[in-house]
């Protein structure tokens, strides 16, 4: 039996709901926005980040603090998602890449990259110097719709691949440097300043 068109423009909206949730992980994890990446997941939900699995309000508050201390900045992206939505729950298989720009000198690189890379970057004389980190990956997900909100309930990510090399990024020279325009790691990011104005 065919679905109703009652049905179909329901089962978009929450392809459109989940997908909203998925972009806020990208937004709370860049701008180091706790409360936001703690939103997005389910009190008792639990994620699987390799480095963690647990609670994923517990990973929440670990990851920020983390990325806080060991990254300089960064982005995320999710490129497309298969989304599955049954009832009240939904699977999601979410590709993404992601970039983060890495502080330099031996210490904080052999921690981050192995002392193998932190050999081959010394020998360049490269090793105080910032490192560009490119990775890429999928967020398995299952998602429950509570109260009409869906959120992530279970978490499991997937690193297939990265690329590591000494930083290639130039912000101060030629006509690049005009934009130059990095955004913020917290409430004074443009995202959060450039609000829709509220309907008096």
């Amino acid at each position: 039996m065919s679905d109703t068109l009652e049905q179909k423009i329901q089962l978009v909206l929450d392809r459109h709901e989940i997908e909203h949730v998925l972009a806020m992980y990208c937004r709370a994890i860049d701008r180091l926005d706790l409360e936001l990446l703690k939103s997005v997941y389910h009190p008792d939900a639990t994620d699987d980040h390799g480095s963690f699995s647990g609670n994923a309000h517990e990973f929440a508050r670990q990851i920020i603090a983390s990325m806080a201390e060991i990254i300089i900045d960064g982005m995320h992206t999710v490129t497309h998602s298969a989304i599955e939505v049954s009832g009240t729950f939904a699977t999601a298989e979410s590709y993404y890449l992601a970039y983060q720009l890495c502080p330099g000198g031996r210490e904080k690189v052999a921690a981050f990259f192995g002392e193998r890379y932190a050999a081959a970057v010394s020998e360049r004389n490269a090793i105080e110097g910032n490192q560009d980190f490119f990775c890429g990956g999928r967020y398995i997900d299952l998602f429950e719709k509570r109260n009409g909100q869906w959120k992530i309930l279970r978490r499991k990510i997937t690193n297939e691949w990265n690329v590591v090399q000494p930083t290639g990024r130039i912000t101060d020279q030629g006509h690049i440097a005009a934009y130059n325009l990095p955004g913020r790691r917290d409430k004074q990011d443009p995202v959060y300043l450039n609000r829709v104005p509220r309907a008096t």
